[in-house]
This record gives structure tokens, sequence and C-alpha cells, in this order.
């Protein structure tokens, strides 16, 4: 049994609305000037999959934790900023695409959304599209003057047969296929508008499309019962006109926008980025096997080393011009890591073909952003506050990763630890664990998409195999030492047999796991793991990195005089499913409804927390 709190992936996030049963301005927590408030956690908390092994299933618990997870993350935050890491290249070549999709957004909200109105005849022929279906047969012909016979004979005699005529010499061209027809179907509104009003039997005037001359003839009309009450079912008819309309007007819009303009990639700069970013793909490792997917998807390490390999220099050239303002290899190179892209072939030419359109389509991303800019949407109060929840987040991780080789493990430490502690350390436990490790954000919301439907994890793993360097082919760690085995033995440590931890961030990927037995080592089997210098040291830097985090946490809390109204926290209603979910932005891109947070209570002493939080 799978002890977890129910976790529902949705596709996209479209709206979002809260109902506060109080204030939604009610301040939880404050540090410094930056305050918590009761919207801030509301929406956080209901759009972000978040797991405590110290809370496990209590809700309130689990509410507790994310909020003091909340308020770690911005004291973390708040020291990145006194030490000016806003300004600093790293955080700016991760954090720039972020300002630069969320200022497109903000431009397609204004320029397109905002635009697309129905009238009340408009609703009413949405209303009538969406309750039939047409049964059609479609004709296409590369010949007008034939198609347009065919329709003038169709039309001449009530009883000409489709079939006869189609044999006919002159028609021989033409070929017919039959064409289910709803709501949204087409891409021409009045081409669909026109077909809605045809009868059975009838034919449609000629349409000149994508693959030649069409014309559709209505064999039958199905309808279905379309309930006017049903707010759901009305928005989704609506929603479907809008959203054709949308394409269209943002088709429009980018043409008015890109008219006129000659904007050249330079040559010579796009052919230095994509050696190197085809060098990386080459030797990039093979996926595990039995995970079903060939395709590379570059990490934070490679991107890494593909920029030093360019060297400042070439990093800094222009790539291309826009108003004047140069866009570098550096801004398509932050882009490219910001999107994630899959290679599907190591071929040089399959690798660079993609890159040339990724770079054409950056210049088209990049004329949106700039427009943005231009109409100083910066500046605007949803991209103000959506922009800075993102940018604590990423903060507040970069911060932690400073400071990882202040805790680096020396091998007097591990002699050390063998020689005074091991053999009193509660968290040498042996444990086998399934593991399930993906880089993709989608996968990770199909997999907890199935077990939240009731399917097990060990049959999840069993269908991915090994997606860890920590597991064997069906996806196990084998029964080994949770010491062994990282952060990720930590966790696993504090877990019971059965429950489903996770997903936790981990590197560049995303982790589930789920302890599938867990039992104590005696004195006899601990002095046996004594050789294992490298695991063991993976094991202490986690611990060490664990205690330093505490232990500055609890300093930030002074520093920023932080404090926390827990009591205020069970007044805010909550869902009690938690959404894993994506939102859609305007001309493209995908981000997650709100940064995923990390359980940062997993790291601090809760109890001395709290004594200096709670007022």
């Amino acid at each position: 049994m799978i002890k977890k709190k129910q976790l529902i992936p949705l596709l996209s996030l479209l709206l979002f609305s809260t109902i506060f049963a109080q204030d939604p301005n009610t301040v939880l927590a404050e540090a410094g000037r930056a305050k918590i408030t009761a919207r801030d956690f509301k929406s956080r908390f209901e759009l972000s999959p978040f797991v405590s092994k110290r809370a496990g299933t209590n809700t309130d618990s689990l509410k507790a934790d994310f909020l003091y997870s909340m308020v770690t993350e911005k004291l973390w935050y708040l020291e990145g900023l006194d030490r000016g890491l806003d300004r600093n290249e790293e955080f700016r070549f991760y954090f720039n695409p972020v300002e630069d999709i969320f200022l497109r957004d903000a431009l397609f909200k204004k320029e397109v959304q905002a635009k697309i109105l129905l009238s009340a005849q408009d609703v009413t022929n949405t209303i009538f599209k969406a309750g039939r279906t047409l049964k059609t047969t479609s004709l296409v012909s590369q010949d007008s003057a034939a198609i347009n016979d065919l329709v003038g004979s169709l039309k001449a005699s009530a009883t000409a047969k489709l079939d006869s005529l189609l044999k006919l010499p002159r028609f021989a061209g033409i070929k017919g296929s039959p064409v289910d027809i709803n709501l949204g179907t087409l891409m021409d509104e009045e081409v669909e508008d026109h077909l809605f009003k045809l009868n059975p039997g009838e034919v449609s005037i000629p349409v000149r499309s994508e693959i030649g001359w069409v014309i559709f003839r209505i064999d039958n009309i199905v309808t279905t019962a379309f309930d006017l009450t049903d707010k759901k079912q009305t928005d989704q008819a609506k929603q479907t006109v809008k959203d054709r309309r949308a394409m269209h007007a943002t088709r429009a819009f980018l043409k008015q926008l890109a008219g006129g303009r000659t904007i050249n990639i330079d040559e010579t700069a796009f052919k230095a980025a994509a050696a190197k970013i085809y060098e990386a793909i080459s030797n990039a490792p093979f996926p595990p096997a039995g995970t079903g997917d060939s395709a590379v998807v570059l990490n934070d390490s490679d991107w890494r080393r593909i920029r030093t390999g360019l060297g400042e220099p070439v990093l800094q050239q222009k790539l291309f011009f826009i108003d004047n303002e140069t866009v570098t290899v550096w801004d398509f190179l932050a882009n490219l890591t910001f999107e994630e892209h899959r290679f599907t072939s190591r071929d040089r030419a399959a690798v660079y073909q993609k890159l040339s359109r990724l770079a054409k389509d950056f210049v088209q991303q990049q004329i949106l952003t700039f427009e943005a800019k231009r109409q100083a949407l910066q500046s605007s109060p949803e991209v103000i506050r959506d922009l800075e929840e993102w940018k604590q987040n990423m903060m507040a991780q970069m911060l932690k990763v400073s400071f990882l080789d202040s805790v680096r493990v020396s091998e007097k430490d591990i002699e050390n630890y063998y020689r005074d502690e091991v053999l009193k350390d509660k968290d040498f436990l042996l444990v086998n664990l399934l593991l399930l490790t993906v880089s993709d954000l989608g996968i990770m919301e199909k997999v907890i998409n199935e077990t939240s439907a009731g399917k097990t994890f060990e049959s999840v793993i069993k269908e991915y195999g090994k997606t860890d360097t920590l597991v064997n082919a069906n996806g196990e760690t084998g029964l080994k030492p949770a010491v062994f085995l990282g952060d990720i033995g930590i966790i696993a440590s504090k877990l019971n047999p059965g429950e489903l931890y996770g997903p936790i961030k981990r590197g560049d990927g995303y982790s589930l796991l789920m302890v599938k037995e867990k039992r104590e080592m005696n004195d006899s089997l601990k002095k046996e793991f004594e050789n294992s210098k490298s695991l063991l040291a993976n094991y202490l830097f986690q611990k060490r990195l664990n205690t330093f985090m505490a232990k500055k946490t609890l300093d930030l809390t002074a520093k920023f005089n932080a404090k926390v109204y827990e009591n205020r926290l069970k007044d805010v209603k909550t869902t009690e499913i938690m959404m894993f979910v994506h939102r859609l932005m305007g001309f493209g891109g995908r981000v997650s409804g709100t940064p995923l947070l990390d359980n940062w209570t997993d790291h601090v002493d809760m109890e001395q927390f709290k004594k200096v939080l709670l007022p």
C-alpha cells in the first residue's frame, strides 16, 4: 500500500481561481521586508508536488512543513541578494530566459488574448456546432476546373451519384475520403460555418488549401446532447473557438511585427556554437537500457563545458542584431539550456539542421521579447510577481550549491568516521530501494498520474528499468547500506517500506523512490564495508551538507528577523489534491505552474527552528 498524498498532474494551467476563508493578504510569515501571504501559500501549495517524510500524510503537518520550506527558501534568497548573486553571470545565464518567456507571455495576453472576444451570436453558433458531428466525404484535386465541374454536376441533379461521377474520365484525378467534422476540426472558421449550414446531400463551395482544392459533401449529421447548464462543457466549446482565433491572431501579429525586417544570423558565431554542442551530443552517454528513449538531453554540466570550451570572446560574439541591440552566442546558449531540447539523432547533419531551426526560432522569440520590453511589460504587476517567485526559488538553489565546496570530505574525514562513528551511526541501515530518475518533467507527470490512478510503483519501475546509476536493470538498488546512497539514502533511512517519496530534484533530473526492504546492520556487517570509501565519502558529504544547511538557516533566521504565524495557517483552506501543473505560455513554451519547492525542512532541526521562528 503506497502511503502518499494524492498527486494529480495536469497538462496545462489555463486558469487558477482561489477561494479564501480569510483575507488572501493575511501575512503567514515574514523575513526582512519580504512577506508570505495566504495567497502566496495557497497558490504554490496547491500547484506543487510536495512530500515530507516528517509530516507523512497528515495534511496540517504537510502544510506547516510547506510554509517553513517557503520561509527557508525566502531566507536563502535574501542572503543571495546580500551577496549580489542577482548580478552574478551564472545566475543571469539561467534566469534571463525565464524573464524572456514571461515577457512574451505578457505580450501575448495584451496583443492577442485580450482582443479575442466572443459576441452573443458567436456563442450561439458555437453551442450549435458543439452538439453536432458532420459526416462528410472530402474531395481533393489540384485542378480547380475539375473540382468546380464536379460541384456543378452534383448540384445539377439530386439523383447524381458521387461514386459514378468519380469514375468519369474528367474526374479521374479527384480523390475522396470520409472526414468527420466537429467544432474546431477546421482551421478556417468561415469554412466551418459554411459547412454547418448545409444539409445532408449538399456539397460545399470549393476551398483552396495546402493540399489542393477541396470540397465536402455532407453525408449525414449526428447530433449529441449538449447541456447548456453545464458550465464546464460550454466553456470548453468557447475555448475551442478562442484558441483557433488566437492562433490566427498570433500569426497576424507576428507577421506585422516581423514585417520588413531582415535579420541575419552570423554564420561564424553559429558554427562555433554548433560545433561545441555537436561535440557534447556525440560524447553524451546513451540512456539506460529499457527506457525506450535514445534521445540526448544535455544537462547543466554539458552546457557549462560547452561555454568553457567556447571561451568568453566567442560567447560575447554577436549572433544577430535586433533594433541595433546585440544578441550574443551566450544568449542563445542560455535559451537552449532553459528549453532542454531533445536531440533524437547524433548525426552531425541532423544536429546542425535542428540547431539551425532553433536559432531561427530564437530570432522570433527575441523579436517578441524586445517588443515586450519596448512596451515596458517588465513593469506590469503580474510579470513582477511571477518573476519574483522564480527569482527567489532559483537564487536560493544557486546559493545552496555555492556552499558545496565548503563541506567536501577529505581522506582524513573518512578515516575519522571509521574510527569514531561508524558503529554508532543510527543512519547506517540496509535498504533496498525502487528508484526512478528522469530528466523530463513530462515523464514524471505521467508517472505520478499513473500511481495516483492506482498503478503500483513496482509495475512502473518494471516498465522503465534502469534509469539511475544507483540501480540495476530492474530499477532496484539492491540491499545495501543507506549511507552508500548519498542524499537518497538519508531520505530512505527515515521512510517505512512501501512509502513513495518525491519527486525530488537531484542534479539534472527528478527522482521518485520507494523503500522495498529495510533492515538494521550488525557490527560485523558494518566492518565489511570499510573498503567502500568513495560511497562513504558521498554519504559523509551529504550529512555534512545537511548539518551546514541547518546551522546556516538558523543564522539567517536571526539575521533577517524571520517570523512565522503558524496559527493563521489553519484558516487557509486548501484542496486535498495537490496538482503537478504545467503552464502553457503565450507565443509558445511552457514552465511548471509554480517553481518546485524543495523540502528544506528535511535539512533542519524543526524543534529548534520553530523556537526561533514562532513569535
